[in-house]
């Protein structure tokens, strides 16, 4: 049987809400695996040392003057995407918060919060989390488009290609990206009601596996929101956009209020 700890703290007005996404962000922050995880978005300069070396791994090209900052950035995104351990991190981080809480008999709760309040604000604390990943990541990538990349032949220099089309399904590929990640979370909290750390990863790794192969299966392509990756003009972008982030609101929607539901009725 687990044990509740509550915390006689009142925080009755939204505006304290913040107080408490910050003490959850700040304590996921303090873990040494935030470092390794932060780290990570500095990834794009090992492109930097492959370059330099004579080697052929990480190597990019291409036709002359067809590279942009955004095609770059869409690069380093889908690379970090495939090896996934940024993804396994957050989700080590979504146990942290959920499932070891419980399993270790030990729940910490504030009299004046409820369950959903406290649910959300540890759901923000995680997607602020992914989010400064994100922004450090774009900056390390256009910091080292600009300084290094952009001397090369294939590279145009500009951030935004002369192609409009170009640019559209850039931005499709890149927010497909943004979308499944954030699916996979909400699926990863809902699974860390009941399973282990190990056994949420594997599931968040098997789902993810499975949305970025979805759209090569015949039938399946826009099962997920990574599968509109091409846009003609403007209008059909913004029809494309609403259509992934209408799929990525049900998908993240289910997940997020069976997990809700979960938690409220969890047995102390």
């Amino acid at each position: 049987m687990s044990k509740i700890t509550y915390i006689n703290i009142s925080m009755d007005s939204k505006g304290n809400d913040y107080m408490l996404i910050k003490n959850i962000f700040t304590t996921l922050s303090s873990r040494n695996a935030a470092i390794i995880f932060y780290a990570i978005a500095l990834y794009p300069f090992l492109y930097l040392i492959t370059l330099i070396l004579p080697t052929n791994f990480m190597q990019i090209g291409g036709e002359t003057n067809s590279l942009s900052g955004l095609e770059f950035y869409y690069g380093i995104l889908l690379a970090q995407s495939q090896f996934a351990v940024p993804l396994i991190l957050i989700t080590y981080f979504v146990s942290y918060l959920f499932f070891e809480e419980y399993s270790s008999g030990r729940l910490i709760f504030y009299k004046d919060i409820s369950r959903t309040r406290l649910y959300n604000s540890k759901i923000v604390a995680l997607l602020a989390m992914y989010i400064i990943y994100y922004v450090i990541l774009f900056i390390s990538s256009e910091i080292l488009y600009f300084t290094y990349i952009q001397k090369y032949d294939y590279a145009s220099g500009v951030f935004l290609s002369q192609v409009s089309e170009t640019n559209y399904s850039t931005l499709l590929c890149i927010t497909g990206i943004f979308c499944i990640t954030l699916i996979a979370i909400c699926f990863s909290i809902m699974l860390s009601m009941k399973l282990s750390t190990g056994l949420n990863i594997l599931g968040v790794i098997i789902l993810l596996m499975f949305m970025v192969i979805a759209p090569l299966i015949h039938g399946l392509k826009y099962l997920f929101p990574n599968g509109y990756d091409q846009a003609q003009d403007f209008s059909d972008l913004l029809m494309k956009l609403s259509c992934m982030l209408l799929t990525t609101l049900v998908y993240s929607g289910v997940c997020y209020f069976i997990g809700l539901k979960m938690y409220k009725k969890l047995e102390y």
